[in-house]
């Protein structure tokens, strides 16, 4: 049996502690969505007497649990792969590294799917400021090039979609390959600039309060959405506190629950107690903020009962409406940047985060030893252009065919299990070494885990199920993904039991720093 010191593929990971507390923060951030939340993401699904504003309340005290376990194992194992490492030294390797792949898989696609079909978000753009300024050009843009991808959509105009997403994130991977301080610099900024511009779209609501719906007007002429007489209502009448909870495994399927960037990379920080202390905290309660006041602030100043009936299109939302009112074309843009950066903003986390469960994965054997290497700056090459190679490959499905790119979001149940999984160690963690905290607050994320995974397998609204029953193209996915986990893991296990490598023996040790 080989000694102790040779299971890892080496003593120390190489990875240069290089992390402070803005970029593991903006890492968190890009990870919960908050712009994408408030895009088209959710308030088109509402239903008569749901609440978005108390559903995202609601949705952010019950991730509290989740964010203390995420919080407190961070600062109790602090290695780079995060919960994938818990997972596999508190509950089982072999489950740990299952799950882990299958969720690499899940989020490569959607990655891939974020950025093709970003182009909703330029098209939206696009429209806005055309229809707000009588600028023909960009409403012809929009119409013939940057077309609604959801739409009737040419095999050019999809060609145009890839040839912009492939050309963005082979950018952002070079920048990652060149120095990993890069990567995480481009997401902070990237992260700063969309915060910004939100923020600067509450602004624009607030302030045009009071002749909302005549400054709105061509607006809502252009996509024949009819302005309500009458007093505008804040707190509707007929409000349902079923309904409103059902809205939050759309909240869950965008913000709350995904607080794992920070602790992926967490064997980077700088002032490390401090970093892991807060950088989910801070994070959470930012996207709790913006999330809740967006949503809040539309039914302050447009009316509850308008914007149940305007949401539903999927052309009014929080982002056009700000745009709409911003009133000159230089804070148009402004905004319109921000939204569109929102998802190249997601991009750029997942491609630090995939990195990272690809090199913790590798530093364990179970993937080639090849994506453990880093160069002088402190990257992991091999690691990211793993996931170029994947990622290209995965936005070709999109080109060929919208509605299995749109089945793939379906996919979220392999992460919903993974984050389960990852609380689920929290609690064995605290009830093993008797850590109260982790024991109650594991237990009770281990119960909202388990329903939010139960819903994104049987919420019509999550993707993995329709009306008419189980998405085909979902389940294939989903199988194949696991398929190909328990595969790779085999066969990794039997290739270095034959070289006298035990990898259950390894799987007893925390990986080294």
């Amino acid at each position: 049996m080989a000694e102790k010191k040779s299971l890892f593929i080496r003593e120390s990971s190489g990875l240069i502690k290089q992390v402070n507390l803005l970029d593991a923060v903006m890492l968190n951030l890009g990870n919960m969505s908050a712009g994408e939340a408030l895009f088209q993401s959710i308030s088109p699904y509402i239903s008569n007497g749901a609440i978005l504003w108390l559903a995202s309340i609601l949705g952010f005290l019950l991730s509290i649990p989740q964010i203390i376990v995420y919080t407190f194992m961070t600062l109790k194992i602090r290695r780079t792969g995060g919960d994938y490492v818990w997972i596999s030294r508190v509950i089982d390797g072999r489950l740990g590294s299952i799950l882990a792949l299958s969720y690499l898989i899940q989020s490569t696609a959607f990655f891939a799917i974020i950025a093709f079909f970003s182009a909703s978000s330029v098209n939206s753009v696009l429209c806005t400021i055309g229809i707000m300024n009588n600028n023909h050009q960009l409403i012809n843009l929009a119409n013939s090039v940057f077309v609604n991808p959801y739409g009737n959509v040419t095999l050019d105009q999809r060609l145009i979609f890839y040839a912009i997403s492939a050309i963005f994130f082979g950018i952002v991977i070079a920048l990652n390959i060149r120095k990993a301080k890069w990567g995480f610099t481009l997401v902070t900024v990237l992260g700063i600039f969309s915060i910004f511009a939100l923020l600067l779209a509450m602004i624009v609501v607030g302030v045009n309060s009071g002749g909302f719906f005549a400054k709105l007007q061509p607006f809502l002429s252009a996509y024949n959405i009819s302005a309500p007489v009458g007093k505008r209502v804040f707190f509707p009448s007929n409000f349902s506190l079923l309904a409103t909870l059902s809205l939050l495994p759309l909240f869950a399927l965008y913000t709350y629950p995904w607080i794992n960037a920070g602790p992926s990379v967490s064997a980077e920080f700088k002032n490390s107690d401090k970093v892991a202390k807060l950088n989910i905290i801070i994070a959470s309660v930012v996207t709790f903020l913006l999330v809740t006041l967006g949503f809040m602030e539309m039914d302050l100043v447009a009316g509850y009962n308008f914007n149940i009936s305007a949401y539903p299109t999927f052309v009014y939302n929080f982002w056009t409406v700000a745009i709409a009112l911003a009133g000159n074309q230089a804070l148009q843009w402004i905004i319109g940047l921000g939204l569109i950066l929102w998802n190249f903003y997601t991009l750029s986390y997942g491609v630090v985060m995939f990195s990272r469960y690809v090199f913790a994965l590798s530093f364990d054997r179970i993937l080639p030893e090849k994506f453990t290497e880093v160069n002088k700056y402190g990257s992991p090459v091999y690691a990211h252009l793993l996931d170029l190679t994947i990622t290209l490959l995965l936005l070709l499905i999109p080109v060929f065919s919208i509605n299995a790119a749109v089945s793939l979001y379906g996919t979220t149940i392999l992460g919903a299990v993974y984050l389960f999984f990852g609380v689920l160690a929290g609690a064995l963690y605290g009830f093993k070494n008797n850590e109260k905290i982790l024991k109650v607050f594991g237990i009770l994320a281990s119960g909202y885990l388990a329903y939010l995974t139960y819903e994104a397998a049987t919420n019509p609204l999550i993707g993995f199920t329709t009306t008419q029953g189980i998405n085909i193209t979902t389940l294939l996915f989903v199988i194949l993904a696991y398929v190909f986990a328990i595969g790779v893991f085999s066969a990794s296990y039997l290739k270095h039991k034959r070289e006298g490598v035990d990898l259950t023996i390894l799987f007893k040790e925390i990986p080294p720093e």
